[in-house]
């Protein structure tokens, strides 16, 4: 049997038709990236379009299973897909493109359009929840997924039907106070935070550039006002500057240990209000012999990393890994760090453990340092490719006929955890009244940016029955508001609504409702208590002369897209790695043409 056929006795003549005319992007290479390439083009869809702004690391070797050492500092969506081409059996276009999604000049509302489905396999918020909006304002549905070492999710999202990305309240990352990391370090995550991203990247990787000026505007970012704490800040850091210059002499290693482990010290404990309260630190004792003692250290003794290193022997690590590093950035200019390049992290490892020893800290094993500087939840290569494999068979269920059956279908996310059931689908959920992303009325508009922001407001007043007491914005940014009326002869451009920004439009009054009319066309946006469901194949005519109609519950914010024209396809060929530009599905506008996507 062939391929062709064994998908059609899987898939259904049908699906199988549908799968193969259908253009998907995937958003991120990485450990869930490659692995869903791999699933896709399988799958024989017609077009996966890549992009991820990152290249490849050392440390990703271990998972990402399309990369090799040779494509160490290569683009990740490019190398993914010349990886693929070996197995690409169903002759699948791929286009990658090596930028941030961000980019609206490159990756305008027009040009998200073209996909039949979005596949999230990123691995950070801001970008998830961007993705997320983007659906919410094409109605397009998402397939996130998303792993945590032995635990991972996928779940469809379906705009306005079920719960979006951002219904959820998820943890950023934790960040500390400048002056507690490098004043006042309580835990061994600061000694860790100071020595990766102050020490070494001041020695190995920043240019001879002051961080903070004596009265620039950082001060106000140090977490402080005590004005000798911050005079200390500013010192230390410039010091450190001058000891960079010096990083060819032979003594620099001296030098080094000598002004962060006991004369930076010194220098604390002469804030005397650091320390009423706390347990003041102890400046390095080092001498002649003491170092003398410890360059006796064997390698054997050190060991792996397993255990805690002694004091002695943390010392030893520093100077082997600086005097390393010192002979590097003669040749390689800049170093950045890598958990998995043992001069880095040796470096950052014991440069830890004595700052803690200093401020009374706990020491910590190498081992552990690496899991925290390398921000490591462990990535299982496993778990990446089952819940990819789940995202990919999710995403089959989407090409029912109708748009209810697919909710329907797929009401199930599939949860894998290290737990006697190793695989547990759930249901979906409704989406949160409470969630400021998908609670918004949202819409996709078109206009002539040379009109001015008065043309803007009477537009919107005359389709969407709103008086004068309303207010735009552009996110903190006061565009207009029934007392704030400077800005109305201005031109939309002047005022930044341009290619993809998101502008708020807040009633005041709350009493919106739909009325056609008006110079500016904006999208026909109904209010109803339930989102209708979506007959697209029934509905393409009515869509055309009534344009995108997105439905909430909420009447307080309607944001609207301005994309005035699709990017160039000379531009986007160049950003897409040389690959042919028939993706490109609309000319660009001209700026008179006021257009409602369809």
């Amino acid at each position: 049997m062939s391929r062709v056929e064994g998908l059609k006795c899987v898939l259904g003549d049908d699906t199988y038709r549908k799968i193969r005319n259908a253009k998907v992007l995937l958003v991120g290479a990485g450990g869930i990236g490659c692995e869903l390439l791999k699933d896709l083009i399988l799958l024989g869809y017609s077009e996966v379009h890549v992009v991820d702004l990152d290249t490849i690391d050392l440390s990703n070797l271990n998972r990402q299973f399309l990369f090799r050492h040779k494509d160490i500092k290569q683009p990740k969506a490019s190398t993914a897909v010349n990886a693929v081409q070996s197995f690409n059996f169903f002759k699948t276009k791929l286009v990658p493109y090596q930028a941030s999604i961000y980019e609206t000049d490159l990756f305008p509302m027009s040009w998200f359009e073209q996909f039949d489905l979005i596949f999230n396999a990123l691995d950070n918020i801001q970008a998830r929840s961007y993705i997320n909006k983007v659906a919410l304002l094409l109605n397009k549905t998402v397939m996130e997924s998303g792993t945590t070492g032995t635990n991972g999710q996928a779940q469809p999202t379906f705009p306005y039907h079920t719960e979006c990305y951002d219904c959820l309240h998820r943890e950023t990352p934790k960040t500390f106070p400048v002056c507690t990391i490098r004043s006042t370090p309580s835990q061994p995550v600061h000694c860790i935070h100071w020595a990766k991203s102050f020490l070494f990247t001041s020695l190995f990787s920043e240019d001879d550039e002051p961080v903070v000026q004596p009265e620039g505007k950082d001060t106000g970012e140090l977490g402080t006002d005590n004005q000798q704490e911050i005079a200390n800040l500013i010192s230390e850091n410039n010091e450190l500057v001058e000891l960079k210059r010096s990083i060819a002499s032979e003594d620099f290693v001296d030098k080094v240990i000598a002004k962060v482990f006991t004369k930076d010290i010194e220098n604390l404990l002469k804030i005397s209000d650091l320390w009423k309260t706390r347990k003041q630190p102890t400046p390095l004792e080092y001498n002649n012999q003491i170092k003398e003692k410890v360059l006796k250290i064997s390698k054997e003794e050190i060991g792996t990393g397993q255990r805690e290193w002694t004091l002695e022997q943390n010392l030893k690590v520093f100077i082997d890994s600086t005097l390393a590093l010192q002979k590097r950035i003669a040749i390689e200019k800049e170093i950045e760090f890598d958990k998995d390049d043992e001069d880095t992290l040796n470096f950052v490892a014991s440069a830890t453990n004595i700052r803690s020893h200093i401020f009374s800290i706990p020491l910590k094993a190498k081992f552990d340092i690496k899991s925290i500087a390398g921000n490591i939840i462990p990535a299982i290569a496993t778990t990446n490719a089952i819940i990819a494999g789940f995202s990919a068979l999710l995403s089959l269920k989407q090409f029912d006929e109708s748009y209810e059956n697919r909710i329907q279908n797929s009401k199930a996310v599939f949860t894998v955890s290290n737990s006697d059931k190793f695989v547990s689908p759930s249901m979906l959920q409704s989406p949160n009244p409470k969630c400021a992303t998908c609670s918004a009325v949202r819409g996709v508009a078109h206009f002539d940016t040379s009109k001015t922001l008065n043309d803007l407001l009477g537009a919107l007043q005359s389709t969407y029955g709103l008086d004068e007491e309303i207010s735009l914005s552009l996110g903190s940014n006061l565009l207009y508001d029934i007392d704030f009326d400077d800005n109305v002869e201005k031109t939309l451009k002047e005022m930044g609504i341009v290619d993809g920004v998101l502008l708020n439009v807040a009633d005041e009054t709350d009493k919106y409702q739909s009325v056609k009319g008006g110079d500016l066309k904006l999208p026909d946006i109904k209010m109803a208590e339930k989102p209708p469901v979506e007959e697209k194949e029934e509905n393409d005519q009515d869509d055309e002369e009534d344009g995108v109609e997105l439905i909430n519950d909420n009447d307080d914010d309607l944001l609207i897209v301005d994309v005035k024209e699709a990017t160039s396809p000379d531009k986007r060929k160049a950003k897409a790695q040389d690959y042919d530009d028939t993706h490109v599905t609309k000319k660009p506008k001209t700026d008179s043409e006021i257009e409602i996507v369809e």
